[in-house]
C-alpha cells in the first residue's frame, strides 16, 4: 500500500527500526535512509530530525514537518505524524524532494482526466479550505443534484455530517496514507430510495497543500440482494412461524390478529388490518389489525358507497396499491383519516367462491411497494386461508357427526347426549324429564309419490314447526328419515307440547306449490318412571310411537310398560312375515260379485289369507298393516297377481267360463313407477289375459299425485285391465278426478250400505254415488249386502252389482271352482249357501 504513495515513504515503529518501507524509498539514489531492519536513527543524515522523531514517538499524537538537506543542493521536505495500526505503534515518515514536488500536481491532474471516465463517484477536496475542487458527472448523479449544486454544497453537507468530524477523517486519511480501509455510507434520497456507496480515501500532497481523493462507489443494488436476502428470510420465518400457529389455533379470530401482526412485522410499517366479507356478501368489516385503534375491529371499512382500497381488492380478487390515499380515495374510510395514512397495499384472501376478504398493509408515509412486498403478503393470505379452510372443514366434520345436513337438527347421537345431561341434572334436582319420539304419518307415501326431493322439503319445514314449539333449554333432533325427538330437560306438561306439536303439523304443507297434509304420532317417556338412562327412555318412547300408530294416528301415547310385550309381539309378527312368502303359507279366497238385476256372477275379489302353521288363519286386519309398514306388501301383491293369472289359466284349462277377477293394489305398489312394467311382464311369464284383470285403488292412493296416477292409469287402461275405486265416499269425492282417471266402475263402501234401509243419510249417500257413476258412465258395485232389503234398495235404485255375505262369502279356490261350473246364481232374495 506504500507504494502508491507520493514519495518516500517509511513506517518506523517504537523501537526506531525501518518496519517498511515504499518502492521510492528504496529506490533512492544519492543518500541511504537506512533500509527495512535497520535503526533510522543509525541512518538519518540530520541528527535533530532523528531526535524530534524520537520525542514524537513517546507522544500519543502529534505531527512533525521540517525541511532539511541531508547534502548540498538537496532540500527535502520531511513529515512525520503518530501512527498506530495492526501491530504497529510508531511514525509514518514521508520524505518529499522540494523540487519534486510537482509530481503530486500531476497526479493530480491525472485524477481530474480520468474522473468522467468512470461510473464511480469522485470527488476532490482542498483539506485546507474544506471545500470540494472538483467532482464527476457521477457524483452529481448519484446526489441527484447540478455540479453546480453539489460544488457549492461543500462535503460536510454532502455527507449529512459536521465539519469537525470531517476533518479528523481526512487527517486520518493523510496520517494513514494507502492505508485507509474503505467504508460504507448510505443515505435517504427525496424519493424515498435508499443509497448505499463504498468510500475509499486517498490523500495527494500538491504545491497547494493536501488534495484528499474520495471514490465512491454506489453499492446500492449489491445491498439491497443482500437485504432482500436477509429480509426474505426473515420473513420465511414469519410465514413458518405463523403457518405453525395455524395449524394449532382453533379460533379464526385469533388468527386473524396474527395475520395482521406478521404482514406489519414482516414488512416493517405501520399499520395492518384483516378485514372480512360479511356473510351475506355484503360489506367489509374489520376483523383483525395491528397498529389501528382496537375500537374499530368490527365496523364496516367504508363509508356507505364509498370505495376503499379493501373494496378495490375484493373487486378486482388482486392486489391493489393506492399510493396516495387522500388524493385518491378522499375521505372513503375514518380508520385511515384518523391515522393519516398515506399509502397502502391489500391482497385478497383466497376463498371456495371468491376472497373472503382482505389482508392490507398502510403507511402514514410514501412507502413504495415491490413484487416482494406483494409475494410476502400474498403468502401470509395464502396461509391464513388455508388455516381457515381447515378451521372450516373441522366444524364441517363435527356439524356432520353431531348434526342432520337436511335439518340442521341435531342427530340422534347429539340428542341421547343431551337427553343424559338432562337425566344427570334431574336427578340432583329430584325432577322429571319427558322425551317425545315422533314419526310423521303418511310421510313415505309423500316422499315415493312426489319423489326424494319433496320428501326433504317437507322434513325440513317440519324441523322447523317443530322447533318453533320447543323452548330454548329443550332439544329438537331428527333420529333418521321421518323420526324426530324433542327433550324436555325441564318438568313441563308434555301432553300440552305434544298437542302444541300435532295441531303445527296440521297446517298444510307447501311442497312446489302442492297443499300436503300429514299429521304426527308421539310416544312419551318420561323419567324417572320409563327409564334411568338415555338410550332405555328413547327406546320406550318410540314404543309409545308406535302405539299411537296403531290406534289410528295423530295421536300422542304415554309409554306404558305392557307396551313392550305388544312391541315384542309385532316384532315376532314381522318377522314371520317375512318367511311366509317363502314357505308359502298365503293364500287366495274369491268373493264373488253378482248382477243385482239378473243374479249371474260378473267377477270376483281376490283377498289375501295367512295360513300359520301354529296360530291357523290369521285375520287379514292383524297382517295387512304390518306388511304395508314394511314394505312386503310389494312382493306379495306380485305374488298374488301372478297366483291370480295362474288360477284363471286354470279355469279356462277346464273349460269354464272365465270372470274377472278384481285385485286391490296397495299404496306402496301404486307409487312405483315401473308398475305397469311390472305387471306387464308377470301377465306374460303366466300367460295371462289383461281383460280379465280388474285393480280396485282407494281415492287417497289416486289423489297423493294426481298427475302420476293419470299418467300409470292410462298405461294399464291401454294394457287392458280395468280400474275401479274401491272404498268410494270415504276420500276425496271428487267429480274432477273422476273425469280426469280412466275408471270402469265404482264401488259403494259397505260403511255405507251397513244402515242403507234405516237411515236416510247413508241412504241419500249410496243413491247420490249411483247417480254421479250413471252419469259418467261408469259401473257401481256395492259392497258389504247382508240382507234382502239392501239387495231390493239396490235393485229399485239400478244398482249394478252387489257383493257381500248375502250371496256369498269369500271362497277358496275349490268352492269358487264349484260354484263356477254350476253357475250360479242368485235368486230373487235368497241367499247362496255357503
Amino acid at each position: 500500500m506504500l507504494d502508491a504513495l507520493p514519495g518516500r515513504v517509511c513506517l518506523i515503529d517504537g523501537d526506531g527500526l525501518l518496519r517498511h518501507t515504499n518502492r521510492a524509498w528504496r529506490a533512492a539514489a544519492g543518500v541511504s535512509w537506512g533500509v527495512e531492519g535497520s535503526r533510522f536513527a543509525d541512518h538519518c543524515p540530520d541528527p535533530a530530525l532523528a531526535a524530534r522523531l524520537q520525542a514524537l514517538m513517546l507522544a500519543p499524537q502529534g505531527n512533525v514537518s521540517t525541511c532539511i538537506s541531508p547534502m548540498p543542493g538537496v532540500r527535502v521536505m520531511a513529515r512525520a505524524s503518530r501512527f498506530r495500526h495492526g501491530d504497529i505503534d510508531g511514525v509514518l515518515l514521508i520524505l518529499d524532494d522540494v523540487d519534486a514536488l510537482d509530481t503530486g500536481d500531476e497526479a493530480l491532474a491525472r485524477f481530474r482526466a480520468a474522473m468522467e471516465t468512470t461510473s464511480d463517484a469522485i470527488y476532490l477536496v482542498d483539506r485546507a479550505t474544506m471545500r470540494f475542487i472538483d467532482v464527476n458527472d457521477a457524483a452529481c448523479r448519484l446526489r441527484q443534484c447540478t455540479r453546480a449544486e453539489l460544488m457549492a454544497m461543500g462535503p460536510a453537507r454532502a455527507l449529512l455530517t459536521d465539519r469537525s468530524g470531517l476533518e479528523a477523517v481526512y487527517d486520518g486519511v493523510i496520517a494513514a496514507g494507502e492505508a485507509v480501509e474503505p467504508v460504507e455510507w448510505t443515505h435517504g434520497r427525496d424519493d424515498g430510495e435508499r443509497v448505499y456507496a463504498e468510500i475509499r480515501r486517498r490523500a495527494l500532497r500538491t504545491t497547494d497543500g493536501w488534495v484528499i481523493v474520495t471514490i465512491s462507489r454506489d453499492i446500492t443494488a449489491r445491498k439491497n440482494a443482500e437485504n432482500g436476502v436477509r429480509r426474505a428470510a426473515r420473513q420465511q420465518g414469519l410465514i413458518a412461524g405463523f403457518g405453525q400457529t395455524a395449524l394449532a389455533t382453533p379460533r379464526i379470530d385469533t388468527l386473524f390478529q396474527r395475520a395482521a401482526a406478521v404482514a406489519a412485522e414482516g414488512l416493517h410499517i405501520e399499520f395492518a388490518e384483516v378485514s372480512q366479507r360479511l356473510p351475506d356478501g355484503g360489506a367489509l368489516v374489520l376483523a383483525a389489525s395491528a397498529g389501528f385503534d382496537d375500537g374499530y375491529v368490527g365496523h364496516p371499512m367504508a363509508g356507505e358507497g364509498r370505495l376503499t382500497q379493501s373494496a378495490q381488492v375484493m373487486r378486482a380478487n388482486a392486489p391493489v396499491v393506492v399510493t396516495d390515499h387522500p388524493g385518491e380515495l378522499p375521505g372513503a374510510c375514518a380508520l385511515l383519516q384518523r391515522h393519516h395514512v398515506r399509502s397502502g397495499m391489500g391482497v385478497p384472501i383466497p376463498g371456495p367462491l371468491g376472497p373472503r376478504g382482505v389482508l392490507g398493509v398502510y403507511s402514514p408515509r410514501a412507502w413504495r411497494f415491490n413484487g416482494d412486498s406483494v409475494h410476502f403478503l400474498e403468502s401470509v393470505a395464502n396461509t391464513l386461508a388455508t388455516a381457515i379452510d381447515r378451521i372450516e372443514a373441522e366444524s364441517r366434520l363435527v356439524q356432520l357427526s353431531q348434526f342432520d345436513m337436511l335439518t340442521g337438527l341435531p342427530n340422534r347421537g347429539l340428542v341421547l347426549d343431551r337427553l343424559s345431561q338432562a337425566l344427570a341434572h334431574a336427578q340432583r334436582h329430584d325432577w322429571r324429564v319427558d322425551v317425545m319420539f315422533l314419526n310423521l304419518d303418511r310421510f313415505k307415501m309423500v316422499n315415493d309419490t312426489l319423489g326424494h326431493a319433496m320428501g326433504d322439503a317437507l322434513l325440513a319445514q317440519a324441523a322447523q314447526r317443530l322447533k318453533a314449539c320447543a323452548r330454548a333449554s329443550d332439544t329438537v333432533g331428527r333420529l333418521g328419515g321421518d323420526e324426530f325427538a324433542i327433550v324436555l330437560p325441564k318438568p313441563d306438561d308434555a301432553a300440552t307440547v305434544a298437542k302444541r306439536v300435532m295441531a303445527a303439523l296440521a297446517e298444510p304443507f307447501e311442497l312446489a306449490g302442492q297443499a300436503v297434509h300429514v299429521s304426527a304420532s308421539i310416544g312419551i317417556g318420561v323419567f324417572p318412571n320409563d327409564g334411568h338412562d338415555a338410550d332405555t327412555l328413547l327406546k320406550n318412547a318410540g314404543t309409545a310411537m308406535n302405539q299411537a300408530k296403531q290406534r289410528g294416528r295423530n295421536h300422542h301415547v304415554f309409554y306404558l310398560p305392557q307396551m313392550n310385550d305388544q312391541a315384542g309381539e309385532r316384532l315376532r309378527l314381522e318377522n314371520q312375515l317375512r318367511y311366509a312368502l317363502e314357505r308359502n303359507e298365503f293364500l287366495l279366497h274369491y268373493q264373488p260379485k253378482v248382477n243385482v238385476a239378473s243374479g249371474e256372477i260378473t267377477g270376483f275379489e281376490a283377498l289375501l289369507r295367512w295360513q300359520h302353521p301354529e296360530r291357523g288363519m290369521v285375520p287379514p286386519l292383524e297382517f295387512i298393516a304390518t306388511l304395508e309398514d314394511t314394505g312386503m306388501i310389494v312382493p306379495v301383491g306380485e305374488w298374488v297377481l301372478r297366483t291370480v293369472c295362474r288360477q284363471l289359466a286354470r279355469w279356462k284349462a277346464d273349460g269354464l267360463a272365465l270372470k274377472p277377477v278384481a285385485i286391490n293394489l296397495s299404496a306402496r305398489q301404486f307409487q312405483d313407477k315401473g308398475l305397469d312394467e311390472v305387471v306387464r311382464t308377470i301377465v306374460a311369464e303366466e300367460g295371462g289375459d289383461p281383460s280379465m284383470l280388474e285393480f280396485e285403488l282407494t281415492e287417497s292412493m289416486l289423489m297423493a299425485d294426481a298427475d302420476a296416477a293419470a299418467r300409470t292409469l292410462s298405461a294399464l287402461k291401454t294394457y287392458g285391465i280395468r280400474l275401479s275405486v274401491d272404498d268410494f265416499g270415504t276420500g276425496y269425492s271428487s267429480l274432477s278426478y273422476l273425469k280426469r282417471f280412466p275408471l270402469d266402475a265404482l264401488k259403494i263402501d259397505r260403511s255405507f250400505m251397513r244402515d242403507v234401509t234405516t237411515d236416510h243419510n247413508d241412504a241419500s249417500i249410496a243413491l247420490a254415488i249411483i247417480r254421479l257413476a250413471h252419469s259418467l258412465r261408469l259401473d257401481v258395485v256395492a259392497e258389504g249386502v247382508e240382507t234382502a232389503d239392501q239387495l231390493q234398495f239396490l235393485r229399485s235404485h239400478d244398482c249394478d252389482q252387489m257383493q257381500g255375505y248375502f250371496f256369498s262369502k269369500p271362497l277358496p279356490v275349490a268352492d269358487c271352482t264349484r260354484v263356477l261350473s254350476e253357475d250360479r246364481r242368485l235368486q230373487g232374495a235368497s241367499a247362496l249357501a255357503a
